[in-house]
């Protein structure tokens, strides 16, 4: 309390201290005078030059106290660790290949930290202004001094700025799209170094090994030397086509298209590629999409959204588009046939003032926020995040434009975007929380399609151990099922209730089929099988542990078919001859039958099935309402 009470104090005092000095007289002896040079050099100047100010943010830093101080203790630290671990307070002693593997570890991270360059950071400084009403510039610099360039950071993420290739291949309706640099060779290069900074000879053995396999596998340099630093990836809205969400989330969205650009120096990737293509057993063939050779995928993958991939080369780069549509509307994108996404007022608006060289680049509409946002908000009122865990602002993602770039200058990075949100949101945006976002939400339907097979395939599980359990009863009881047998002797025969309508199918004749009290045969079989789970379909999402104890029909999810005179002794055709049925399969019913296998049948088959039974039964000739 003391503690808290010296806090608030020490904080009223300086506040009064500040207003003071500020509201003092211009006869004011004790008034401020302005700060002259810091007698500490820094890149003030430097930084600020590529800031905006007079907006609602304006931060210098500098790191370099910061990083000298956490230099300083990083070694003692270390050596702290060390030592504790040999002395075995910690708990443990290790031995000398612990002790080998420990300093091996630590030595390549020392090098990666050193070699990377984070010590060469003097500064950081940052700037969000709204240039126009509900957009902002933001703006992050990450200052190195030119002479002070010697780290990968300053090299493997690109060397000067440039034009972005991919933009002139994007189509009007883009509503996402990112491209990145990246030095690959540079990096090839770099790993062989701290491999050795190791000093473990096996170590670097092993590297080397794996090196050499992959050169010779996949001829890994030639293709790392073939790579032009440069990935792209877009996604496309068709509003003018949808499909539809599953049906817990209901609703559509417009269909979607993938796009994959990669820039190449040469045809060596492409060439590995379209020899796997020609060589593999899927259906591509060669095709001419707007004047460009093209392999395309003749057949249609089982997505939710059409996925028959289309891969060509294009101004020195190897693109995919999720299918031929796609590729023609890239094609004739950066021909200049069609209107690109630059074209768009959506983005010229973006990109006002805006210097569209870089190395690193980020776009982001509105639609895509539009469109992934409820997606989202289905998906998190179903499975809420835990509480610990900050609020996602789904406001800010429906609203959400931005036009970014990366630039890589000789004394550092300059992150920049226009946006409708400040500087922390769009940082994260361009960071990669939206494109996994989006990821998210445009894999829902097809993780909701997975989900369904999954309960499906858990669902067929329960109704093979129902059947089985019915047959062991039967062998137990001269091949009678337990509706065949009294109460007395273990069975249920006095519960039969096949009459009722009662949430059941109806035959054509309006008659039910099924019988009522499903749950008290169950119970007959319950010692065979000791899970009370096992009668519950997963899709109903219900769960249940301990002790069986049913009181209703509410407390099973299959239908039995009681009705029949034949035991499982004299069944003429037990492939076809049905048992119990489980309804709740979108579109589909689950039936085991008396040989023990299920299936999971739509309507047309479920008709014949039924067809199929001593004596047939003839269902509706249309599905049920739940169908």
């Amino acid at each position: 309390m003391q503690t808290k009470q010296t806090i608030v104090t020490t904080i009223t005092a300086a506040t009064g201290l500040a207003l003071a000095g500020c509201g003092g007289s211009p006869s004011d002896s004790s008034s401020s005078a302005a700060a002259g040079s810091s007698a500490v050099p820094n890149s003030f100047a430097e930084v600020s030059a590529k800031l905006d100010p007079n907006g609602s943010l304006y931060l210098y830093y500098s790191t370099e106290d910061v990083i000298e101080t956490v230099e300083k203790y990083t070694d003692a630290l270390t050596n702290f660790a060390k030592e504790t671990a040999n002395s075995g307070a910690a708990g443990f002693r290790p031995g000398p290949q612990e002790e080998a593997m420990i300093d091996a570890g630590t030595k390549v991270g020392k090098a990666f930290y050193e070699q990377l360059g984070i010590n060469e950071i003097s500064s950081v400084g940052m700037s969000s202004f709204e240039f126009e009403k509900g957009l902002h510039r933001n703006k992050m610099v990450i200052h190195h001094y030119p002479d002070k360039s010697t780290g990968k950071l300053w090299s493997l993420f690109g060397s000067e700025p440039h034009e972005i290739g991919m933009l002139k291949m994007l189509p009007a309706n883009t509503a996402l799209a990112l491209s990145n640099e990246f030095n690959a060779k540079g990096l090839m290069e770099w790993l062989p170094k701290l491999a050795k900074a190791s000093g473990d000879e096996t170590i670097q053995a092993q590297f080397d090994q794996a090196m050499q396999m992959a050169n010779m596998m996949i001829g890994i340099r030639d293709l790392v030397g073939s790579f032009g630093n440069q990935l792209g990836l877009f996604v496309t809205l068709d509003t003018e086509n949808t499909i539809p969400l599953p049906p817990e989330i209901g609703g559509e969205i417009p269909t979607p298209g993938l796009g994959l650009v990669m820039k190449v120096r040469d045809d060596k990737i492409a060439d590995m590629i379209l020899i796997a293509l020609e060589s593999s057993p899927a259906p591509f063939e060669k095709q001419t999409i707007e004047g460009i050779e093209a392999h395309v995928l003749t057949e249609s993958a089982p997505t939710p959204f059409p996925l028959a991939p289309a891969l060509f080369k294009l101004d020195g780069h190897l693109v995919a588009a999720s299918n031929a549509e796609l590729a023609a509307k890239i094609i004739a994108s950066h021909k200049g046939a069609e209107d690109g996404l630059s074209n768009t007022e959506e983005f010229q608006r973006l990109a006002k003032g805006f210097d569209l060289k870089g190395n690193h680049f980020f776009f982001a509409s509105e639609k895509i926020g539009k469109t992934i946002t409820p997606i989202i908000k289905a998906a998190m009122e179903a499975n809420p995040l835990p509480t610990e865990l900050p609020n996602f602002d789904l406001e800010t993602a429906a609203n959400m434009q931005m036009l970014g770039m990366i630039r890589v200058e000789p004394d550092g990075f300059v992150v920049e975007n226009h946006s409708s949100s400040g500087l922390v949101e769009s940082l994260a945006m361009q960071a990669g929380v939206v494109p996994m976002a989006v990821g998210a939400g445009m894999m829902l339907p097809a993780m909701s399609k997975a989900k369904t097979k999954a309960q499906g395939i858990s669902c067929m599980n329960n109704m093979k151990q129902i059947a089985l359990a019915l047959h062991m009863f039967a062998d137990d009881h001269d091949g009678k099922l337990p509706w065949q047998v009294s109460e007395n002797d273990g069975g249920s025969m006095e519960f039969i209730k096949p009459h009722s309508a009662k949430n059941a199918l109806l035959d054509a004749q309006g008659k039910p089929i099924f019988d009522e009290n499903s749950w008290r045969h169950f119970l007959a079989i319950y010692k065979y099988i000791q899970a009370g789970s096992v009668f519950i379909c997963p899709t109903l999402g219900k769960t249940r542990s301990g002790t069986w104890n049913p009181s209703s029909s509410d407390d099973v999810s299959y239908w039995l078919m009681t009705d029949k005179k034949a035991n499982l002794h004299n069944v003429k055709r037990p492939a076809s001859s049905i048992i119990l049925i489980c309804p709740h399969h979108q579109d589909a019913f689950g039936a085991a039958f008396a040989d023990g296998h299920c299936e999971i049948m739509k309507w047309p088959r479920t008709l014949e099935r039924f067809a199929e039974q001593e004596p047939p039964i003839e269902l509706p000739r249309f599905p049920p309402p739940n169908l």
